[in-house]
């Protein structure tokens, strides 16, 4: 782990969350310290994320009642009453049946890896237990329970819900005491938010500090609604200052409240109609998720027909777009009365059609001004629509023809027909904005779509997104990423050179050995290997893979066994023009096969000893469902590949620009971040040198926005032809010129997979708390300053569109300041930063790099070698960016790297 020391922050307890609501992601959780959870609706995996961002888990566990609507028959006799608040069964905790099933649901509860459990109802007993005599021996029941749960093999940390009276009782100490409704409370049979009465609030303050003297942290949570959010900030800063741990949070916990840190809204709601696009070719996904990706935030694309509106918890949303027909608004009849119950809580932005309700239209002060017909011509806007195709209308069609009726509503884009009628196509307003057809994509002629608007400036305009600090998967270390990978198709091919040699060995010949990057090569069991399609020259084929797979920089992928062309079946494919896959005769696609039973063909046959199969390239479409996606995922494969990134010089919109990945509760894709070769060279039909092109695609992706890694990918018949291998080469050649950090592509994959799996929060002081489960970038935007010196970070380095932020640990403080503060820092290092300890002049560091190590660090006036690797030190001027004085660090050595520095600040 890597570790920073720095000044001692004002000491406060850790945060905490109590969620009851089911879990699809622990992205908002993962911002708390701890978290108590229904044990039922949490997986495994998610625990484990919640566990890689140095989140505790707990377990809630009712002590004193059964929650469930019938009691099994060994508990029926044990329950002397029903709790008609919730419906539950208070139990008698003298019955050694209930102390039994209690122990046998702990054990099972910490199996799944909780780190602890929170005991709920303790104080339920005396709903029933009237006389002194009966209150003390359910209260020896109580501290019997209570201890064997203590002393359980699993060791659990026990946090209590009150308790009071058998505290001084027990022969341990628990981790904690939880008190509700110390100020706010909640009815849930009215579901009314009330003050608690000022002598309620006495006697239990009293009781809270007798608690406090027992050295006991005292957890206080107070029912507040999140649409109250200033409200909810208050009452925890309140509750701090009085000693306590604040959670204060909706009446069924069912919201992420506030405790010593604020959680950041960070998911952008997106609708599609499922009737007409799948999730992935929704607009939502295709479209919009790249944008609201790139700006920090998740895009959370939803089926507007399986969408149960009254359930939708909008605190969580910084924003809602609605991508749909107008017959949807028609045909889905709870979607317009939930619009207009939530308008002006959230921006919303409607795109291409506008709902049809009179009611909603006039609170959102727009109206139908008839229709336009004939020629129609631009009016305003035109600094919108510069540089883009032009919008198209029919002048044989009339055009629905909208506009603002109320002063708050502003016109961005209008156009007019040939008899002077003007109709708006974007809206700004206070609740959010629209934009409607043609607007704002076009379909052209090629089967292709193009933005006619920018969508980053739509998106800033309409939803107004707040800037946050933005998760990366971009940069490592203040560096652009750069991989290569090599799909495996084509490796029988014969190459156009001397003695016909296997396109394989042109590219393990030329390229695997001559460059040293990091590489991963993937092959197709059923191109070489003894079960596929060529088995007479499978062994000299597997030759060729096994030199490729013992190269030191390559590492091992699988590209399946019969390269499926299609994966997701559920969509309706109208021309196969190469089948299904691979003609292995007599095969029928196995997804296991072609997952795990390859992965163990290339372990077990290809690879050199200490390697192994890291990942799987999907093949073909690439578009596996979650369920297929699942497989690797429990074969603990990464995944790579999909996506339709390939922009060029005239022909760059962003359609063509995919989101990082498809994200689904149980899995996560991870596109490939540019396609490969075939793009550039028109399915090899042209311009055969055509992905020297992919520089293009390069630059284009860094600069204003560095929106994608440099990711050479490319297939095996690039080594067919010297002009496809010309082309490839000076990619490379191109590439290592560049200040990168080269990673092989499963590293990368381990970011990308966890880009939506960042907390983002605010202290109650106003800093910022970063929490990642595998991301070690954060894109800090110019409007946000720069990180103070006492930021939780090694360093950063200036990008074309912000600050990069190098992370040092999965939790991080971040301070700004609109001025750049003097000190040291890690500017840049193209490799993995391992370790990071400063301490005043005094700087431990140790990276793992790929390539000879070159380290930047900035605000320094002198650097001196103490202990560790021989380095080279070099100080100078930083030229380009904001002129500081610089110490550049050099050795000739990879892998681990490790010393000690002292410098000096500038």
């Amino acid at each position: 782990m890597l570790i920073m020391t720095l000044p001692v922050l004002a000491s406060q307890p850790p945060s905490i969350a109590f969620y009851y609501n089911q879990i699809d992601s622990v992205r908002e959780l993962m911002n708390y310290d701890r978290v108590v959870v229904t044990p039922g609706l949490i997986t495994e995996k998610q625990i484990d994320t919640l566990h890689k961002a140095n989140t505790r888990v707990y377990a809630y566990l009712s002590a004193g009642e059964y929650d469930g609507a019938t009691l099994p028959p060994s508990l029926q006799t044990h329950s002397p009453l029903i709790n008609t608040n919730w419906q539950s069964h208070v139990m008698d905790l003298t019955a050694p049946a209930w102390q039994n099933y209690l122990l046998g649901e702990a054990a099972s509860i910490m199996e799944k890896g909780f780190d602890g459990m929170f005991l709920d109802t303790l104080d339920s007993y005396t709903l029933f237990a009237i006389t002194h005599s009966q209150r003390q021996k359910q209260e020896e029941g109580l501290v019997s329970i209570l201890t064997a749960l203590h002393n359980a093999p699993s060791q659990p940390t026990l946090i209590f819900n009150r308790g009071f009276d058998v505290l001084t009782k027990l022969p341990f100490k628990p981790a904690a005491v939880v008190a509700e409704s110390l100020y706010h409370q909640y009815d849930p049979k009215d579901k009314r938010y009330q003050t608690v009465p000022s002598q309620d609030t006495t006697w239990l303050t009293q009781r809270l500090n007798e608690v406090k003297a027992l050295d006991i942290e005292v957890i206080v949570i107070d029912y507040i609604p999140g649409s109250e959010r200033t409200k909810q900030i208050a009452a925890a800063q309140r509750l701090l200052k009085e000693g306590y741990t604040p959670y204060v949070s909706d009446g069924m916990l069912y919201e992420f409240g506030v405790s010593t840190v604020v959680p950041v809204a960070k998911r952008v709601l997106g609708f599609y109609d499922g009737q007409m696009d799948s999730f992935t070719t929704s607009q939502c996904h295709r479209m919009l998720a790249m944008p609201i990706e790139y700006n920090g935030y998740v895009p959370d694309c939803v089926d507007i027909r399986t969408t149960d509106f009254s359930r939708l918890d909008i605190t969580r949303y910084a924003g809602i777009a609605l991508w749909v027909e107008e017959q949807t608004y028609q045909q889905v009849p709870t979607v317009q009365p939930w619009l207009h119950r939530i308008l002006g809580q959230r921006p919303i932005l409607f795109i291409n059609a506008l709902p049809n309700d009179q009611g909603l239209l006039n609170k959102l002060g727009i109206q139908s001004v008839g229709e336009m017909t004939g020629n129609i011509t631009q009016k305003t806007g035109k600094n919108w629509t510069k540089n883009h195709y032009p919008a198209t209308f029919s002048q044989f069609e009339p055009h629905q023809a909208w506009a603002p009726n109320q002063l708050a509503v502003s016109s961005l884009i209008s156009f007019a027909d040939e008899h002077g009628k003007e109709a708006t196509m974007l809206f700004k307003a206070p609740w959010g904005g629209a934009i409607v057809s043609p607007f704002p994509v076009l379909s052209l002629a090629n089967d292709t779509e193009t933005w006619i608007v920018d969508p980053f400036r739509l998106l800033d305009e309409t939803l107004q997104l707040p800037s946050i600090p933005a998760a990366d998967a971009t940069t490592e270390s203040g560096l652009r990423i750069l991989t290569a990978h090599i799909d495996g198709d084509g490796f029988p091919s014969k190459g156009w050179f001397p003695g016909k040699p296997y396109t394989a060995k042109v590219l393990l010949d030329h390229v695997f050995s001559h460059y040293p990057l990091p590489q991963t090569v993937s092959i197709i069991e059923g191109e070489i290997g003894k079960r596929g399609l060529y088995p007479e020259q499978s062994p000299a084929m597997e030759r060729i893979a096994r030199d490729i797979f013992k190269l030191p920089n390559v590492e091992i992928a699988s590209h399946t066994f019969s390269h499926p062309f299609f994966w997701d079946h559920s969509k309706v494919i109208k021309k196969k023009q190469y089948g299904d896959h691979l003609p292995i005769p007599g095969y029928t696609v196995d997804y296991n096969n072609e997952i795990i039973t390859t992965a163990n063909y290339i372990n077990n046959q290809l690879a050199p000893k200490g390697k192994k199969v890291e990942l799987i390239l999907w093949s073909g479409k690439a578009d596996p469902t979650e369920r297929i996606l699942k497989i690797a995922e429990e074969a603990n494969l990464l995944n790579v590949n999909g996506g339709n990134t390939y922009v060029v010089r005239g022909k760059n919109s962003f359609t063509q620009v995919s989101a990082t990945i498809v994200w689904y509760p149980d899995a996560v894709q991870v596109y490939a971040p540019v396609l490969n070769e075939n793009l550039y060279t028109n399915l090899w039909t042209e311009h055969h040198d055509g992905y020297g092109r992919a520089v293009e695609t390069f630059e284009i992706l860094g600069s204003p926005r560095r929106l994608k890694t440099i990711s050479i990918y490319y297939h095996m018949y690039s080594g067919a032809y010297p002009a496809s291998l010309n082309g490839l080469k000076n990619v490379y050649d191109w590439a290592m010129k560049q200040p990168t950090t080269p990673l092989y592509l499963s590293e990368y994959a381990k970011r990308a997979r966890t880009l939506y799996e960042t907390g983002i929060a605010k202290t109650l002081n106003g800093d910022w708390l970063i929490t990642s489960s595998g991301v070690k970038s954060i894109r800090l935007p110019n409007e946000l300053g720069y990180p103070t010196t006492t930021s939780q970070i090694a360093g950063w380095n200036k990008g074309p569109d912000g600050r990069y932020l190098i992370l040092t640990s999965p939790r991080t403080r971040l301070t700004t300041s609109q001025q750049q503060e003097k000190g040291i820092r890690l500017q840049s290092v193209n490799g993995q930063l391992l370790k990071w300890e400063q301490q005043g002049n005094t700087i431990s560091w140790s990276v793992y790099s790929h390539m000879p190590l070159t380290m930047t660090l900035a605000g320094v006036s002198q650097c001196q070698r103490q202990s560790g690797d021989r380095v080279t030190i070099r100080r100078t001027v930083e030229q380009r960016q904001l002129r500081e004085p610089i110490a550049i660090i050099t050795t000739n050595k990879t892998g681990v790297i490790s010393g000690t520095l002292r410098c000096s600040a500038s």
